[in-house]
This record gives C-alpha cells, sequence and structure tokens, in this order.
C-alpha cells in the first residue's frame, strides 16, 4: 500500500468493470459474477447507508472510509458519475435472479 489514492485497498469502478468484462470474455463467467455481486452489493450497502453513491470504496475491509489515503485527494466525492454508470452498467449484466437478490430490501 502505497497511500495513494487507487491503491489498496481501495477500488474504482471502472477497473472493476473491465476486470468483469475481462473475466467474462475469457470464460471466467463465476470469477465475474462473484466479483459483480462483492462489489456491487457494497455499493449498494454504502447507499443504503449514506443516502449516496461515492467515488471511492475500500474493496477490502468493505465500506466508504478513505483515511488510507495520504497521496491524492482524499474527499469521497458523493454522487460521481463514473460510479453511478458503471453499477448500472455491472448491474445489467447480472442475471434476473442476481439483479433481484442484489436489490431486495434489506431484511431487519
Amino acid at each position: 500500500m502505497s497511500g495513494n489514492q487507487w491503491d489498496s485497498p481501495l477500488g474504482w469502478a471502472p477497473l472493476e468493470m473491465i476486470a468483469v468484462e475481462g473475466l467474462r470474455r475469457y470464460g471466467y463467467h463465476a470469477d465475474a459474477e462473484r466479483i459483480s455481486m462483492k462489489f456491487l452489493s457494497l455499493v449498494n450497502r454504502e447507499y443504503q447507508r449514506m443516502g449516496y453513491i461515492v467515488e471511492k470504496y475500500d474493496v477490502v475491509n468493505g465500506g466508504s472510509n478513505v483515511t488510507a489515503i495520504h497521496f491524492g485527494y482524499s474527499a469521497n466525492q458523493a454522487g460521481f458519475g463514473w460510479t453511478n454508470a458503471v453499477f448500472l452498467e455491472v448491474l445489467g449484466s447480472l442475471t434476473k435472479d442476481d439483479r433481484e437478490k442484489l436489490l431486495a430490501p434489506a431484511k431487519p
């Protein structure tokens, strides 16, 4: 970990989408689905908690805390366009069952 804004543990939505699409194109469908569901679940969970989508996500610890950033801008921008777009694009690539499972209301 270098402390740069896109270094581990942080994930960047466009790279998540590129990785998922690459896995699909090479026939690694189960891995693509697993990564898709994990990333989309993280974004959705944080959206449910805060009421908006942010730019950066801690894909290792499962949150949107960006305190590990020491170089680059450390603000976690709300409503960031590419995260919104990636969420919708990757969501659209899931099976209907997986989309419904992901978007089902949380049980109390």
